[in-house]
């Protein structure tokens, strides 16, 4: 039961991006290239990581999730936004300071650590901007793939600290950009119904 949660897991967060790439074609979707670029590289290492622990589930999940994820990188450089400024810079920077340690570290829990300080580095990109432009975001992709980090966590062969902190972290990091989409979408409805008040009360007056 455990390897068919872990490759679900795998399949949740491989095919989440294919409603995120729908939308990018459309032009509705527009993602931040540095998240993008990190996530996918990231993935790929934790894949590693997680392997070297005979970690099959977490293993499986960030397999998957470097297969999606790079596919959205790569449509990213045409059709994202970021990539220049000084936030965008430092998520980079902490991101190859976890891909050299995630390498150059032989104790796999310090990698994985590493990796994860990286992705919440560049999600916390990716958050600001689901915040701010809710639109640019599709929302579906960081639920199923939240979905995938749950699953993973069931999967998993025991409830050790080195199996479960990736799963767990995939899990929370996808709920914080639904959050920061759904919160940029009230501040923007608040803001559509302040607006109309004071248009009315100008129209009245």
């Amino acid at each position: 039961m455990r390897t068919v949660l872990g490759i679900l897991s795998a399949g949740l967060t491989a095919v989440c991006v294919l409603p995120y790439l729908r939308d990018i074609s459309r032009g509705t979707t527009r993602p931040q290239r540095v998240s993008w670029l990190v996530f996918a590289t990231l993935s790929a290492f934790a894949a590693l990581s997680q392997w070297s622990q005979g970690a099959s589930s977490g293993a499986l999940l960030a397999a998957g999730s470097a297969v999606g994820f790079g596919a959205v990188a790569i449509a990213s450089i045409r059709h994202g936004e970021g990539g220049s400024t000084g936030r965008d810079l430092m998520a980079l920077g902490v991101g190859i300071t976890g891909v050299v340690l995630s390498v150059a570290v032989d104790r796999p829990i310090v990698a994985i650590a590493a990796v994860i300080a990286a992705e919440i580095a560049a999600i916390s990109l990716t958050a600001r901007k689901a915040h701010a432009n809710p639109e640019s975001e599709t929302i579906s992709t960081w639920i199923i793939d939240a979905v995938a980090g749950a699953v993973a966590i069931l999967a998993a062969p025991d409830l050790s600290v080195g199996v479960l902190v990736y799963p767990i972290h995939h899990f929370i990091v996808n709920l914080w950009v639904v959050f920061a989409i759904q919160s940029g979408r009230r501040s923007r409805r608040s803001s559509g119904g302040v607006g109309r008040v004071i248009a009315a009360a100008d129209g009245g007056g």
